[in-house]
């Protein structure tokens, strides 16, 4: 009778060791098919969004040889692709926040997109000086490996500049850039416009503000 009741509790222990064991294995299968799934839709997205970057490079030649009457239509395209980076962006964060079995795979394309928006920032640039108009840029440059005080610091500013562009919608040109991922024409810019510490903000290539700055303040200097 004691070796029956033994054995039997032993067969139990064992059953549910393996039910465990098959919950774990199914867990994570299930975990790492969405983010792949996740990538996937991501990397399906690059496959136009990388047209769209060489018709971004095609619109910085052009903006060079073109003359001051196609101004107005060179800057609507310019704020159209401008919102296209923009909202990429916001669901590459969101990706980021969620996942962490792929995050080596989105960094990647992380990376083609700051070098996307750096293109816009200089395609900005240029009209600005080529057609006097009157919008701002905002570029916020962050750290892409925050501590936990940096995180919060980053997602606050991130909050307010959310605000501004609400704000003043089609007037500014807010350009979001990781400025640590190693990649030379942000190191560049960074230099030309002397940002040392991250993250920070700079505005119209003159003003360059660090930290955390409230709505009011980043407002004053885009009247």
């Amino acid at each position: 009778m004691v070796h029956e009741i033994i054995r039997s509790k032993i067969g139990l222990f064992l059953e549910a060791g393996v039910l465990t064991l098959l919950i774990l294995i199914v867990g994570f299968s299930i975990g790492f098919f969405v983010e792949q799934n996740r990538l996937n839709h991501i990397l399906e997205d690059y496959k136009n969004f990388e047209v769209e970057a060489l018709d971004l490079k095609l619109q910085n030649y052009y903006y060079q040889i073109m003359d001051s009457a196609s101004c107005n239509e060179a800057i609507a395209q310019n704020l159209i692709f401008a919102d296209k980076i923009y909202n990429q962006g916001l669901i590459i964060e969101k990706y980021e926040d969620a996942g962490e079995l792929l995050k080596s795979s989105l960094l990647i394309e992380k990376k083609k997109q700051v070098l996307q928006k750096t293109e816009l920032w200089l395609n900005s640039i240029l009209l600005k000086k080529k057609c006097n108009n009157s919008f701002h840029t905002l570029v916020y440059l962050y750290t892409q490996t925050p501590n936990s005080a940096k995180e919060a610091e980053q997602a606050a500013i991130s909050k307010v500049l959310k605000e501004v562009k609400t704000e003043f919608g089609n007037k500014i040109i807010l350009i979001p850039i990781a400025g640590d991922l190693g990649l030379d024409s942000v190191d560049l810019q960074r230099k030309v416009y002397n940002i040392t510490s991250l993250p920070s903000i700079l505005i119209d290539e003159k003003i360059a503000l660090v930290g955390f700055q409230n709505k009011e303040t980043i407002e004053n200097y885009l009247k």
